[in-house]
């Protein structure tokens, strides 16, 4: 979720959030923790921690006479500061963290890192009941100006579209269109201000694209302009444009993403124990085996700059099984990791914003100006075939999904549990025969006696 989204739904829904307690100690700015501006850079957030971890070191406080920042700690005290900077750093060195505390708080980054206690019923209608009036009356304003823009825009424009299709028209026939959208603009100028408050300014564009757009069509309706809808849709080409070019940006960023993802087996065995050769080409042994908790926090710091680590969920396998690792058990790991399954559905869902662009959107505006510029006498159903083609695939691909794909999971588990019964009955047949040869061979003595 974008920063400018985080921070529209904590203004809105802040009654929600837990109340400020000060008996409960509540944490402090995590930037004043460490000391650095709120626009501060990675690095200097990371040297502020080393400074500030420095001057925590029980060593450092018992020259300092227990001082710190001026004040007498004691030892629980500086301990439960240290863990404040920890949880501090922790946060700001991650940039999801640090994007989420930065547009919703301490509160708002336990709503998202925990949902499962914060999103708790009773605790969000507890957090409701102890909000401030303010916050309850601002929610309540929000939902009915909501409510009442969504419901009012259609109902002013069907009574519009009536009257001026009536024989006897009515009072809102002579209304400008203009008039008639003043629900909208006063929708598109509060999304746009969301929008420029969190620096959206792409999807700002987009956002005055399709603005724009409805302006042209108000001003062809009202008769004020004789443009063609060649013209009048070229900020509807702008809009379908910058919304291919962000699907784009997104997919390659997923993809770059992707690319860095590696294992801890990966970065123990290729990245901190690489194999050396010497100038003859010959293997060059290494001494001590080097672990990810080995590293420092410089090189865990640099590790995790160039790479992103998965975590790989557990597989089953059967005692005594020996795991290849090669280059394609990786690659399978990485894979079903939870990481990897993120990222690969926000390409998949990149991916269909473009083929949404490509059909329907732009053989529909293509087939409207034709018909409209040029007096075509085609049926509209048909003109909107677009449409009804991607409806079409859209349904038949929500089918294959809910039906084929549930079912092919369950015949591949099926298939699995299969085998993996039948090695264990293989094992055990196995095992059986070897306890069985062992016992004839121990109960006739005499056999041995011959061949001896």
């Amino acid at each position: 979720m974008k920063t400018y989204q985080l921070k529209f739904l904590a203004w809105t829904f802040s009654a929600f959030l837990p109340p400020d307690d000060p008996s409960a100690g509540q944490e402090a700015d995590f930037y004043e923790l460490l000391g650095v501006e709120k626009n501060a850079s990675a690095d200097e957030i990371k040297k502020a921690y080393r400074k500030r971890s420095l001057e925590l070191h029980p060593d450092k406080l018992r020259q300092r006479g227990m001082r710190f920042q001026g004040e007498v700690v004691t030892e629980d005290e500086a301990r439960h500061k240290f863990q404040q900077m920890k949880a501090s750093y922790d946060t700001l060195s991650d940039p999801k963290k640090r994007k989420v505390y930065d547009a919703l708080g301490y509160k708002g980054l336990e709503f998202i890192v925990n949902p499962s206690h914060a999103w708790d019923p009773h605790n969000l209608l507890g957090n409701l009941a102890k909000s401030s009036v303010f916050d309850r009356a601002k929610l309540m304003l929000l939902i009915l100006l909501f409510f009442g823009l969504v419901l009012m825009q259609p109902i002013l424009i069907c009574a519009k579209v009536d009257q001026v299709l009536d024989e006897n028209g009515g009072a809102l026939e002579e209304t400008s269109w203009f008039a008639i959208l003043i629900p909208f603009w006063i929708f598109a100028l509060l999304f746009g201000l969301v929008m420029v408050i969190g620096k959206a300014y792409l999807a700002l564009l987009q956002w005055i694209s399709l603005v724009v757009g409805v302006i042209f069509f108000s001003l062809k309706f009202d008769n004020i302009v004789s443009w063609d809808y060649a013209i009048i849709f070229i900020p509807l080409y702008l809009w379908v444009l910058l919304r291919a070019l962000e699907a784009n940006m997104e997919m390659k960023l997923v993809k770059e993403a992707m690319s860095k993802m590696v294992t801890i087996e990966y970065i123990e065995k290729f990245v901190l124990n690489e194999k050396k050769q010497d100038e003859n080409g010959n293997e060059i042994e290494g001494g001590f085996h080097r672990t990810y908790n080995d590293l420092s926090e410089e090189e865990r710091d640099q590790i995790n700059e160039d790479y992103i680590i998965v975590h790989v969920p557990p597989r089953q396998t059967d005692p005594g099984e020996q795991v290849e690792h090669s280059i394609e058990h990786d690659l399978d790991q990485i894979e079903r990791s939870p990481e990897y399954q993120e990222a690969l559905s926000q390409h998949q869902a990149s991916f269909q914003k473009i083929q949404k662009i490509i059909l329907p959107e732009i053989p529909l505006m293509i087939l409207v100006i034709i018909q409209l510029d040029l007096n075509k006498t085609w049926n509209w159903g048909l003109t909107f075939l677009p449409l009804w083609l991607s409806m079409f695939f859209e349904c038949c691909g929500g089918c294959y999904g809910f039906f084929c794909t549930a079912s092919l999971a369950h015949l591949e588990a099926d298939e699995a549990m299969a085998a993996h019964l039948a090695k264990q009955q293989e094992a055990k047949k196995t095992a059986k025969e070897e306890t069985k040869d062992s016992f004839e061979n121990d109960s006739n003595p005499a056999a041995d006696d011959r061949k001896i």
